[in-house]
């Protein structure tokens, strides 16, 4: 047979091949969020076998679950532990918000001081976490420094006293930014306070996601600082004002007594005076 012939056989034998539609062996599978979030639905994913559904990461919006367009800017990331029938339960393993947010943020003239830091909760789950100040204008070295302590310092007081579920919710819902910008202020002025991202470093065995009781509250954190540059100019200010206003005090207290003893005289003169006009009334009488 010829080479040529070779081939056209070969190409006749391609076109008998089966084509199998790869969608047809696979099988849809429902995901929904742990507790801590409702076990809200996140979605479908299609699997021809679920054990490549292990370990699979799912991205999706807070937006989503709250329907809140002021959330739209926060994606939460879950991983798949769990699959019973057609359902796939999930663990939350962190989130960030969307970089077109974080640099609509950040204009020119202006300070971003960030803080990574790795934080244990109360029930031991680890959570590296990054938030950022944005100032109104540029920062010094040493208020940048002081800044970053207190982003550490608020954030690992809410961890050790919450459990993961309250502290992933305050990470989210912007409750601890809100904390972290009081106190920063008093340092600097301060236009923005995020937490960017969050990661789940490491978590206990056997640990049990709990649903989160929305009526707790998040309790107020106060840091105390050392003094800085703003605060140490002001009591020196108000040092001075104090010492100035002593100052004048003294000077009026002397003051007064002299006045005091001239109007004496003056009084004194003017009872000699009516003294002697009456004597001389009573002469002339």
């Amino acid at each position: 047979m010829s080479s040529r012939g070779r081939k056209k056989k070969a190409k006749r034998g391609r076109g008998r091949r089966k084509v199998v539609d790869a969608w047809k062996s696979k099988k849809w599978y429902e995901v929904y969020a742990p507790k801590s979030f409702k076990e809200a639905f996140i979605g479908q994913i299609p699997a021809s076998d679920e054990n490549e559904l292990y370990n699979r990461t799912i991205e999706c919006l807070l937006y989503d679950f709250t329907k809140n367009f002021d959330h739209a800017h926060i994606k939460l990331r879950f991983k798949i532990e769990e699959i019973i029938g057609t359902r796939c339960n999930t663990k939350f393993i962190g989130h960030e918000l969307t970089r077109d947010f974080i640099r609509a943020l950040i204009h020119r003239g202006t300070t971003r001081i960030d803080g990574v830091f790795n934080y244990k909760t109360a029930d031991g789950f680890i959570y590296r976490v990054s938030a950022f100040c944005v100032t109104v204008r540029r920062a010094k070295g040493s208020q940048k420094k002081s800044m970053r302590k207190i982003i550490y310092e608020v954030l690992n007081e809410f961890a050790k006293s919450s459990k993961h579920g309250k502290f992933v919710r305050g990470m989210i819902y912007g409750q601890f930014a809100e904390n972290i910008r009081k106190i920063v202020k008093t340092i600097y002025p301060v236009a923005e306070c995020q937490v960017r991202k969050s990661k789940l470093v490491s978590y206990p065995e056997g640990a049990i996601d709990e649903e989160y009781d929305e009526d707790e509250v998040f309790e107020e954190k106060d840091v105390k600082l050392k003094e800085h540059g703003k605060t140490v100019k002001a009591k020196k200010k108000a040092r001075k004002a104090a010492q100035r206003a002593a100052h004048q005090r003294e000077q009026q207290d002397r003051v007064r007594p002299e006045q005091d003893e001239d109007k004496d005289e003056e009084n004194g003169e003017e009872e000699s005076k009516e003294a002697m006009e009456e004597k001389e009334e009573e002469e002339v009488k």
